[in-house]
């Protein structure tokens, strides 16, 4: 039982890791470090209108499912609680799983605690100094603010000092909230996305959210594009629909794989002699491995001596012996054949010698429509 388990926690593993190498070349990052801080005041104990669930519950909520989306860029994450400030996790590397941890430390049960949100976004400043890079602060609160530094002015210097993007995911409602302030805080630059937790329960419009605030879409450069897979881009691939698993050349276009029978004969012969046996079976299995080929024609070939009308006739006789072979020993299609002799028209040597004349003395045969694998 251990070891399955540990074989599907390695499968799940592998496949976290390749989706977030995809990630990593679909998207680029919008901010380097970011820190969620979370009002835990009094109010946050209430129940949202509209729903059955505390605002502190339906935060947490929306936080996790959040953390589901956010790809693994290289950025550092950091959490903290308001009312009163607390850190839970320093800007540490940003991982789903460590991140989902921390999240789980964010309490549910509130009690009647006051609201100085301005303390709670300055006592972000430590972890911030020693931060590097664009930073984003996402603030989850109903606005509500009854005691210490007033939190439009907190934020406002610190959007400056430490090059934050603010945004906002409010609970403010008709019961009890300041939208107005979280508003406020989310102008103070033009980078700043506002939501409300009404807006979030639906995964389409938290998945914007994420995009907002995390990341851009990576340009992509048409020409870098492989849509056949062959390993030869768009922009230069004259064969765009290649069958996978084929190897292709420089022009992205299957390679042939021309396979070429010969076999010579004796003077004034048609029969095929066994020393051509093995070469014919291993062409016959060969054609028997390949998916797709066009017919195979089977060219005769005699010498020069005797008439041409003989010679038409004993080439068109040794074309055919051939084809009969392969279908009789090797159990192929006669379909997949066809004969024709040449006579003595098509010399590749001398028929000015014995020798010569024994290289005409032929059948010649090619395998084609048949491409090379990778």
């Amino acid at each position: 039982m251990k070891a399955t388990k540990l074989i599907l926690l390695s499968l799940v593993l592998v496949a976290f890791a390749v989706s977030n190498g995809l990630a990593a070349e679909k998207y680029v990052k919008k901010v380097d470090n970011f820190i969620i801080l979370v009002d835990r005041s009094g109010s946050m104990d209430e129940k949202y209108v509209g729903t059955k669930d505390k605002k502190i519950v339906l935060a947490k909520s929306i936080l996790e499912r959040m953390n589901a989306m956010i790809p693994e860029l290289g950025y550092n994450g950091g959490l903290s609680l308001a009312s009163y400030a607390k850190p839970i996790q320093g800007l540490e590397p940003y991982a789903a799983a460590s991140y989902g941890a921390s999240l789980d430390k964010v309490p549910t049960l509130l009690g009647s605690n006051p609201t100085p949100l301005g303390d709670g976004l300055k006592a972000l400043e430590p972890a911030l100094q020693g931060a590097s890079g664009r930073n984003a602060v996402i603030i989850v609160s109903d606005g509500q603010e009854n005691d210490g530094s007033p939190a439009l002015k907190i934020a406002a210097a610190m959007a400056e000092k430490y090059n934050i993007c603010f945004h906002t995911i409010s609970f403010a409602d008709t019961v009890n909230g300041n939208q107005k302030l979280l508003d406020d805080i989310t102008a103070l630059k033009s980078c700043g996305v506002g939501v409300s937790a009404a807006q979030l329960a639906d995964d389409a419009a938290l998945k914007q959210f994420v995009k907002d605030v995390f990341y851009d879409e990576a340009a992509v450069d048409p020409c870098a594009l492989d849509d056949d897979g062959d390993g030869v881009g768009n922009c230069v691939d004259k064969c765009p629909d290649t069958i996978k698993g084929l190897a292709v050349d420089s022009n992205g276009c299957p390679i042939p794989d021309v396979v070429r029978l010969m076999v010579n004969f004796d003077f004034d012969k048609y029969n095929v002699k066994p020393e051509y046996h093995q070469a014919l079976a291993d062409f016959a299995a060969y054609m028997k491995k390949q998916q797709s080929f066009t017919v195979v024609e089977i060219a005769g070939h005699t010498d020069s001596v005797g008439s041409d009308a003989y010679n038409l006739k004993l080439s068109d006789r040794r074309a055919k012996s051939v084809r009969d072979y392969l279908v009789k020993n090797f159990g192929l299609d006669e379909k997949l054949f066809s004969s024709k002799g040449y006579g003595e028209s098509k010399p590749i040597a001398t028929n000015d010698t014995e020798a010569g004349r024994a290289q005409n003395r032929r059948i010649e045969a090619e395998l084609k429509g048949v491409y090379k694998k990778k």
